[in-house]
């Protein structure tokens, strides 16, 4: 079993991981659309399993168009209209079997409960309210849900968690979330969109995100302490998945701020044996449903470090790495991702 000491040893390690995967939402990666003049009509409909070509609002409405879109559905709010300028416009359908920039591999809806609490879409863009996080989680851990991903996190227990795929910031694969556009909102159409995003136009599908289909260039490798690192150099981890645990921690399933506590060398994170137990089956479920990889390899959960319980978005991140257990752990070259 791992140590409390190896925990500790890759909690800031966890911390640089999640950071950097920050930016895979895509929010903001580069992209080209049409230009103003090609500009088609907005959708109308939008269904699981299409593909689209990379164009986003601001380039497919056009500036003055844009700004029309952010006062009529953001209220003139020109922060939160910015959070709507890496959205998908949707203007360019493209068979999924040829090149493209963007899948929608699920679509998925609230509880009614919680889309009741929504008065307006401008409730859909501003991350730092807890209507938002519980939207977040709940959408997520939706469209996560057929994945298996989704099917780890049932199997292991079905602790609370958000569980998804760790996408490095450089790869250029990016998987997000989002209301659906604002004038199908407007008709009532209350879903969100799944979707996975290539920056370079490609056949790789989200179905393939878990399989050895998914270039190395894409997953995450770390060493201690504080290291992000090729997956084809050597290196002691492989970050096989992200954790949102809010609604665990919600539930009081696992320790919060409270985890939060004086170490020898500054703050640190510490829950108990069986909280961290049950974070690791997950982890362990996952690991062994992405990978035959044996040698003393196994899936173990380390949470982010104590500036990061929470987040400045209020949310509490973890990760799930697959290493061999030992301080420090031993080094390796390649992905455990092996399963086609």
């Amino acid at each position: 079993m791992s140590s409390r000491t190896t925990r500790t040893l890759l909690a800031c390690l966890t911390a640089v991981v999640l950071v950097a995967l920050s930016g895979c939402s895509g929010a903001d990666s580069a992209k080209e659309g049409p230009p103003a003049s090609a500009t088609p009509k907005p959708v109308t409909a939008l269904a699981k399993g299409t593909c689209w070509g990379a164009g986003q609002l601001p380039e497919t409405l056009g500036p003055e168009g844009f700004d029309a879109w952010v006062k009529k559905y953001a209220g003139g709010d020109k922060a939160l209209g910015a959070s709507m300028r890496d959205d998908a416009a949707f203007s360019t359908p493209i068979a999924c079997t040829k090149p493209h920039s963007l899948e929608l591999y699920n679509i998925v809806g609230l509880d009614p409960r919680l889309d009741a609490k929504i008065k307006d879409y401008t409730d859909l863009l501003d991350p730092s309210t807890p209507l938002y996080r519980a939207v977040r989680d709940q959408v997520y851990g939706r469209c996560l849900a057929p994945s298996v991903y989704g099917a780890a996190q049932r199997r292991a227990g079905g602790l609370p968690v958000q569980l998804g795929p760790s996408l490095s910031a450089k790869g250029g694969l990016h998987v997000a979330w989002d209301p659906f556009p604002a004038h199908l909102w407007a008709k009532g159409q209350h879903k969100f969109v799944c979707t996975f995003e290539q920056d370079d136009p490609g056949t790789l599908m989200f179905a393939d995100l878990p399989t050895r289909k998914t270039p190395i260039a894409a997953r995450v490798c770390v060493n201690t302490p504080r290291t992000y690192v090729p997956c084809r150099s050597p290196h002691q981890a492989e970050d096989i998945a992200e954790m949102t645990l809010d609604t665990a921690i919600e539930r009081g399933q696992i320790t919060g701020r409270a985890a939060v506590r004086k170490g020898p060398k500054g703050q640190i994170v510490v829950i108990s044996d069986a909280q961290y137990a049950k974070l690791d089956r997950i982890c362990q479920t996952l690991f062994r449903s992405v990978s035959t990889v044996g040698g003393g390899v196994t899936g173990r959960a380390y949470l982010g470090s104590a500036d990061m319980w929470p987040d400045k978005t209020g949310s509490y991140l973890a990760s799930c790495f697959a290493l061999k257990p030992f301080d420090p752990p031993p080094k390796s070259r390649g992905t455990v991702f092996n399963r086609r």
